[in-house]
């Protein structure tokens, strides 16, 4: 008897034609940025106050060359003026939240809000102010030039120390106000290291002055990107966003 073997049609297990192809349901970028939504948010905080804050220098610089401004003038300011010091930390602050807010998702608007506040009056208005009036009393007594730069260390010092505990100690109160809830901001190492630009303003008023202030024009630009950069990061609590849900 002879037994008949019949033929099993052949069927692929996969695409013949397309095989060594792979093929994606989705770009598999968009789940590489979800992922680094962190430092997607850190670098827009960073790039926000970068943009503000040559918007402030060439401002500034082109105010007082005109036609005469080059590129390199933006690097090159007098900031002994408080209010030009102030109007650069300024800058910075709102670029650097405003870009926070653009990259991070909407749960965290109110922190970076917060955040921007305690950063414009305890690291930016309230030392800033407190030092630029006490250096400007001192100039005006016409102290012997060691007497004037003891006075003017221990006015920056103060001022800074001061300026930086009782401006965040408004800004909890502001924000308490604006926002309907208690504000509880520890002042961190971070809050005093930007205000070394008050004591290398201290430093200029040594025979070496010129040489430190063109370093304290280059140096404070980058000093101040601290501020923008930390309101633009804050996120919100985790504690707070339960209470939230």
């Amino acid at each position: 008897m002879t037994t008949l073997i019949t033929p099993t049609p052949y069927t692929p297990s996969h695409d013949v034609k397309n095989a060594g192809v792979i093929k994606y349901n989705k770009n598999p970028l968009k789940g590489l940025i979800a992922k680094d939504k962190d430092g997607q948010v850190k670098r827009a905080a960073l790039a926000g106050s970068a943009i503000t804050t040559l918007a402030y220098l060439f401002a500034l610089a082109k105010s007082i060359k005109k036609r005469d401004f080059k590129v390199k003038d933006m690097f090159n300011l007098d900031f002994k003026n408080m209010f030009k010091v102030m109007g650069l930390a300024t800058s910075a602050v709102i670029g650097g939240m405003t870009g926070g807010l653009i990259a991070d998702s909407k749960e965290n608007r109110k922190a970076k809000l917060k955040e921007g506040i305690h950063q414009f009056l305890g690291n930016v208005v309230t030392p800033i102010t407190i030092v630029g009036l006490a250096g400007q009393a001192i100039e005006k007594r016409k102290f012997s030039r060691v007497k004037e730069i003891s006075l003017s260390a221990l006015a920056a010092v103060a001022g800074v120390a001061g300026g930086v505990t009782g401006g965040n100690w408004i800004a909890s109160k502001v924000n308490k106000a604006i926002f309907k809830e208690n504000d509880q901001r520890k002042v961190g190492i971070k809050d005093f290291c930007i205000h070394v630009d008050d004591l290398l303003t201290v430093a200029a008023l040594t025979p070496i002055g010129d040489k430190i202030q063109g370093f304290i024009s280059k140096a404070l630009p980058a000093i101040f990107l601290i501020c923008g950069y930390e309101a633009g990061i804050k996120k919100a609590k985790q504690d707070n966003l339960q209470k939230n849900i």
